[in-house]
């Protein structure tokens, strides 16, 4: 049996929901493939266009696959498997006349949706399953009632509003929330996660790469995303010591900077002491699906199932695919590397061969004043403050000579622009230098009592390395831009970066994060030592895996006891007959005259009953009874407002009730 129009609607809006979020990680070739189909079928419902021919479809198919294929890096990961889902179940479309097709991606639609929670799980995603699962409730309940009336010619009409639509599926999920609960609460939990994402599949990597080339860090400035929270036990360092140390880049080509492999397989010596370190924190960290960790120079403590290395980054032996919170110490005091390996050394000082002869040249000059160590570096500092330099996103593309262009032509640039530049101006000096990607600054939430780090935060600064001093901070950003270090990226800026970049809406934003900080330390969080915690608090200390699960079973008995009176009174929309409301009416009337009808008698039957025992109004009686007969029985019915109008006049002498 074909599904009617208004099932078609709701299962398209089911699709449409579930595929929303997906469409947002999703190149915009493989967009365009997943929107056509479905703008096909809503058009061809509303024109009533048949099906297309079997060869377009087909063709359609390969078309979209190529597409999958030339638009993801690679086909086997899991945007590209979540995007080859989408896009087949919107070609679905075009060929679903059926009720079972339309249950088909009904189904899917809703596996579609729990792909979502791969990518994300912030506090929205229960506000998004809710949607889609209640659309798709309503859609079945239309389908089960097409089904239902498979060997009538047509689904009886429904007079259902929407919202009576869209409460009987939110009824229906209401009861289903404490059978859930229950599962969330008493199911036994492990200390680590029995599955996980597998490596190979993390293709949509979020936040600071590996590398930095002018641009890497400019386009995170965009994205407003939350990195991490902190949290400080005591002191609470000044916004210009909040330096969140994260990848350390050695090597450069000209263009890119890359980290160094001998530094990554080093341990730091030494290593700062812990008793002296000033500032202790937790950080919970959002998922990256990298491997590295962020803190304050220097840490003290190495977190659980990671290791610091020489450069002092933290490195976690699995990348980050799910919240993840640890503590640590750090020991701003610390003397880095007060000693130098010369492999390092060399790493530090390496420039490819021939590159920005006009920095070099520059360099040289100041080194023939007499200027060198820590004095360059001051004078580059000034002259990055005194030039007509400019902090802005609207940075030009750099060619081979990046720095030359940058220093000489362009002069405006982000912070990854003034680290690279002064670093080679450094090693140029033949001063030992690196850069430091991380993230600089936070917003503090009094509520809370945490620090917000966004990926607009994300920032990149230079070390320079002395004899017996070790490795320097130095950012060449605040020379340009102090306001960029004093009062964060956003506060740097003059101008908005889009439409609704305004303070109050970013304040309003970092406001409300706090729900989200809640939702992360209540249920993201929640593992067996959460769930220990809360039996341990009603005096159930020794709740063993059995034992839950025994506990699970039964509080599901006492939820479904107490739900079965409501299960029974749940009701689908109401199927009222306008027709029978109205007759009901004027069986009322009679009934309040004295005449009770019979319920099997027929309208005519009841005219002539009725007529013998209220003579005076037997005139009106049949007239009804005669509208009612060819509203119901005849191919050219009267209009109904006939039949109203006439019972409306009926006002029939109160008589002795017939026996």
């Amino acid at each position: 049996m074909a599904t009617n129009q208004k099932a078609t609607f709701w299962m398209i809006a089911t699709l449409s929901v579930a595929m929303a979020p997906q469409l947002f990680r999703m190149p915009v070739p493989v967009v365009i493939m997943a929107l056509l189909p479905l703008l096909w079928r809503i058009a061809a419902e509303i024109r009533g266009w048949k099906t297309l021919p079997a060869l377009i479809r087909h063709g359609l198919t390969a078309i979209a696959l190529l597409t999958l294929y030339f638009s993801h890096e690679q086909i086997g990961g899991r945007r590209a498997a979540v995007s080859l889902l989408t896009v087949m179940l919107t070609l679905k479309l075009i060929e679903s006349y059926r009720i079972r097709d339309a249950r088909l991606i009904v189904s899917f639609s809703l596996f579609l949706c729990a792909t979502q929670f791969m990518f994300t799980q912030d506090i929205l995603m229960p506000l998004y399953g809710a949607v889609t699962v209640i659309l798709a409730l309503v859609t079945l309940t239309h389908l089960h009632r097409n089904e239902a009336y498979i060997a009538f010619d047509k689904t009886p009409a429904i007079s259902a509003s929407l919202f009576s639509e869209l409460g009987f599926s939110l009824r229906l999920l209401m009861l289903a929330i404490p059978i859930g609960l229950s599962f969330f609460l008493f199911f036994p939990r492990w200390a680590t996660p029995l599955w996980g994402i597998p490596e190979a599949t993390l293709d949509s990597k979020s936040g600071l790469s590996d590398s930095m080339s002018p641009g890497s860090i400019q386009n995170l400035f965009m994205d407003d995303s939350p990195a991490f929270r902190v949290k400080f036990q005591g002191i609470i360092p000044r916004s210009s010591e909040l330096y969140w140390r994260g990848p350390v880049l050695w090597n450069f080509d000209g263009k890119t900077w890359h980290g160094n492999l001998f530094s990554v397989d080093l341990e730091p010596e030494p290593r700062p002491d812990e008793s002296k370190a000033v500032w202790k924190y937790t950080v919970q960290l959002e998922p990256n699906e990298r491997h590295w960790l962020f803190s304050l120079d220097y840490p003290a403590t190495t977190p659980f199932n990671s290791r610091i290395t020489s450069d002092f980054q933290i490195l976690r032996r699995q990348p980050v695919t799910q919240l993840l919170q640890y503590s640590i110490a750090s020991d701003p005091t610390f003397v880095d590397s007060p000693k130098l390996a010369d492999n390092l050394k060399m790493a530090a000082l390496d420039l490819p061969r021939g590159s920005n002869p006009k920095t070099r040249k520059l360099i040289e000059r100041w080194k023939r004043e007499g200027l060198d160590g820590p004095a360059l570096v001051d004078r580059v500092l000034v002259y990055f403050n005194q030039e007509p330099f400019h902090y802005s996103l609207e940075s030009p593309l750099l060619g081979s000579n990046s720095v030359d262009e940058f220093l000489f032509d362009t002069l405006t640039g982000y912070c990854e622009h003034y680290a690279s530049a002064f670093t080679v101006m450094m090693r140029m000096a033949d001063i030992p230098s690196r850069i430091v990607t991380g993230y600089q600054g936070g917003w503090y939430s009094g509520m809370g009592d945490y620090l917000l780090v966004r990926q607009s935060d994300a920032h990149a600064w230079s070390e320079v390395w002395f004899r017996d001093r070790g490795w320097i901070r130095v950012d060449p950003t605040a020379a340009v831009s102090p306001l960029r270090i004093a009062r964060g990226s956003l506060g740097a800026l003059s101008a908005p970066r889009h439409l609704f970049d305004y303070s109050w809406l970013r304040g309003l934003r970092n406001g409300v994060d706090i729900v989200q900080q809640r939702w992360n330390d209540w249920v993201i969080k929640f593992n067996a030592e959460s769930q220990m915690r809360i039996f341990s608090s009603i005096g159930l200390e020794q709740m063993t895996p059995p034992m839950l699960v025994i506990s699970l079973f039964v509080v599901i008995g006492l939820f479904s006891l107490l739900l079965l009176p409501f299960i029974f009174r749940v009701k689908g929309p109401s199927r009222k007959d306008p027709l029978r409301a109205v007759w009901l009416k004027f069986l009322k009337r009679l009934k309040a005259a004295g005449f009770e009808a019979i319920p099997s008698t027929g309208p005519s039957e009841l005219a002539q009953a009725a007529a013998r025992h209220l003579p005076q109004d037997s005139q009106a009686i049949y007239q009804v009874a005669d509208l009612y007969s060819r509203s119901r029985y005849s191919a050219t019915p009267p209009p109904l407002r006939e039949l109203k109008e006439a019972i409306r006049k009926f006002h029939p002498r109160k008589k002795h009730r017939l026996r």
